[in-house]
């Protein structure tokens, strides 16, 4: 049951456009409540991708920004994605997710451990099936499989 307070926050979430009004929210919520951290959580990463028109390219970059976000948040002195980033430079978006999906990666770790599955690179995979090969959709539900999850749940169903 959500109080008072968390609705109001979860309100003023919702219309937010600002991160650092996100992370203020984030940080006072961490310790109080985890409904409230994880919607202002999810709201910076949105905006921090408002900017992509290609949806592919878009759910890449949320992954992106939540394994970093989680690294800022864990006190990592090194957060940014030093190998990901020039390899979506250099041969794209889609080349990016397909190359996690196929290699198990730090991130993917990070981001299960986060509770937030649904930005791995795998279900990223899974939710735009006509742009995947097999074998990386293949791969993408093994790995999600083999943690638990249901890859079912991800397929032809988009981050948005």
């Amino acid at each position: 049951m959500t109080t008072d307070a968390e609705r109001n926050a979860l309100t003023r979430i919702a219309t937010s456009t600002s991160a650092d009004d996100l992370k203020k929210i984030m940080k006072n919520a961490k310790a109080v409540s985890q409904l409230v951290y994880h919607a202002a959580f999810r709201r910076l990463i949105d905006i921090s991708t408002e900017h992509k028109n290609d949806p592919v390219a878009r759910a890449c970059w949320k992954m992106v920004h939540t394994v970093e976000q989680i690294r800022r948040e864990n006190g990592r002195s090194v957060y940014r994605m030093n190998r990901l980033r020039p390899k979506i430079e250099r041969d794209g978006e889609r080349a990016a997710l397909d190359y996690c999906a196929n290699n198990r990666t730090d991130g993917f770790q990070e981001i299960l451990d986060y509770k937030m599955p649904e930005y791995t690179a795998e279900a990223i995979v899974l939710g735009y099936l006509e742009e995947f090969s097999e074998a990386t959709k293949t791969a993408a539900r093994k790995r999600l499989a083999d943690e638990g999850i249901n890859p079912a749940i991800y397929e032809g169903r988009p981050l948005i």
